[in-house]
């Protein structure tokens, strides 16, 4: 047997549907290569070769076709050899006489813009001398990279699995349309990873993500030192709630008027959804806070804000007090607990409007017991 493996490289870069990439003329007569790359996007490419032996049948002459992309074997007849046959002239076989035979091969595969793809084609050759061997690429089809970007929200990073992304720092990487990539989300010191929103959903620490197309996702991580501290003002029958260290400070000292005292209850904030915070005034009031975490709620307050006057009574917005889990038809994801809300039906009754949140069920059932209204589970918090 004689072959002979020599490859000849060219670039390809992936262009439009059907573009012929014709690679430079082997330097052999028996093997071919070529580098293959996608910038961009991800090419489908379709590699048809072709070759030739000069030999008798008598000598066992025989040629095989062997196509690999990245040393895997990739046309149907790899390592099948074909054989001369024997000249026939007036219907009797010459097999001494030397022929022409030849063997043909095709591979179709992707060449992604991450991963050049390294082809050969190679003739081994029996009993026979080598003519030649022709190679010709074609680009039949080309689909575009797709984005997925990456954000955190508080004290963590995220990574992916092929460690295209490390973010904070790496927070953009494009991927080809097949592709599913695997996000993890790692909590910084002091943090606790509280979910995922976007493209990503739920708090499990990893989240596979299809690239079908541009994904946008955030990893939020809360403080773990963060709790929302709830108080109580016997005077006014009026609980209020904050996530503001220094807030909280400041009512304990009586910066937010006399009789302020802490309940005793509080929980963790986290989560991907803002809750809005509203306030009244003294006056025209009402002299209370509402929190909401339902979009629609928050802008139509806005809304409201917007053609009210400042003379009449309407709630005002504050801006973010902090972030948590949406509930899904007064349910919570299993990883969280509920925060139920309450309202002392106070624009029924004439007096100011006030709503207690609170996880503890007995702390919304004892003010539903004194004519407060039980209004649901509204939130949804890590503890």
């Amino acid at each position: 047997m004689r072959s002979i493996l020599f490859a000849v490289l060219c670039v390809v870069s992936g262009m439009a549907a059907a573009a012929p990439y014709p690679c430079p003329p082997p330097l052999s007569a028996s093997a071919v290569g070529c580098t293959l790359t996608s910038p961009g996007g991800t090419t489908t490419f379709q590699i048809l070769a072709a070759a030739q032996i000069f030999g008798s049948a008598q000598n066992g002459a025989a040629v095989m076709l062997n196509m690999t992309n990245d040393n895997l074997p990739c046309n149907a007849n790899y390592g099948q050899a074909v054989f001369a046959q024997p000249v026939m002239v007036g219907g009797v076989a010459h097999p001494e006489v030397e022929v022409s035979t030849s063997v043909n091969g095709s591979c179709t595969f992707d060449v992604t813009s991450r991963h050049p793809v390294q082809f050969l084609a190679v003739a081994p050759n029996f009993a026979a001398t080598p003519v030649n061997i022709t190679l010709n690429a074609t680009a039949i089809a080309f689909l575009p990279d797709t984005f997925l970007s990456v954000a955190v929200s508080g004290n963590g990073s995220v990574y992916s699995n092929d460690s295209g992304i490390s973010c904070g720092t790496d927070c953009t990487e494009s991927y080809a349309p097949a592709s599913v990539v695997t996000l993890t989300a790692v909590a910084g010191v002091g943090a606790t990873f509280t979910g995922w929103s976007g493209d990503c959903a739920g708090a499990a620490a990893t989240c596979a993500i299809a690239m079908s197309q541009t994904r946008n996702v955030t990893a939020h991580f809360a403080s773990d030192a963060a709790r929302v501290v709830e108080f109580y003002n016997a005077t006014l029958d009026h609980y209020f709630i904050t996530a503001d260290a220094n807030e909280a400070t400041l009512v304990d000292n009586g910066g937010a008027g006399p009789g302020w005292v802490r309940t005793g209850l509080s929980f963790k904030p986290g989560g991907f959804a803002p809750v809005c915070r509203f306030y009244g005034s003294v006056s025209p009031g009402p002299n209370s806070h509402f929190y909401t975490s339902t979009a629609e709620e928050c802008n139509a307050l806005k809304a409201l804000q917007a053609v009210i006057p400042a003379s009449s009574p309407r709630w005002n917005y504050e801006g973010t007090a902090f972030a948590t889990h949406l509930p899904a038809n007064g349910t919570c994801p299993l990883f969280s607990i509920p925060v139920y809300r309450a309202y002392n039906n106070g624009f029924a009754l004439g007096k100011e409007s006030n709503h207690r949140f609170s996880t503890d069920p007995q702390a919304i059932q004892e003010v539903v017991a004194r004519g407060w209204k039980f209004e649901g589970t509204v939130m949804c918090v890590l503890e």
